[in-house]
């Protein structure tokens, strides 16, 4: 069975860039434009993994992340949650502290645009890697 992806950016350039390097190694992907398009897909289907931009208009990627990793009413319906969902931020902003409240906001990767294809496939692939546990 594939595995879904989300790719949540404004930049029309990006989405293609991502769905086809994501779609190479064979999972199902799913775009959206703004963070705010995101409540109605999710509501409709699971993903496996959300590749999100920090800096988009309407709902931008660290309120997404925010109302993603914590509860908050009225985002899903209910009982659906997405803390356990992996989420890699690739984002145009290189500063440190972009980075930081990314990951602070639960975010489990973080890569820089323009992305390398062959980074962007290891970084999904690693994230996608069910746990050992021993």
């Amino acid at each position: 069975m594939k595995k879904a992806v989300l790719i949540v950016d404004d930049d029309e350039g990006t989405r293609f860039v991502l769905s086809r390097g994501l779609d190479a190694i064979g999972m199902r992907v799913v775009v959206a434009e703004d963070g705010a398009d995101v409540p109605d897909l999710l509501a409709g289907q699971q993903f496996d993994l959300l590749v999100i931009d920090l800096y988009m208009p309407g709902m931008n990627g660290f309120e997404l992340l925010r109302r993603i990793r914590r509860p908050d009413p009225g985002f899903l319906p209910a009982p659906r949650t997405l803390s356990n969902v992996r989420v890699m931020v690739v984002s145009g902003e290189a500063n440190s502290a972009s980075i930081a409240n990314a990951k602070a906001l639960g975010a489990d990767a973080y890569l820089v645009k323009p992305v390398d294809i062959d980074e962007l496939h290891r970084t999904a692939e690693a994230l996608l890697r069910p746990a050992v546990t021993g």
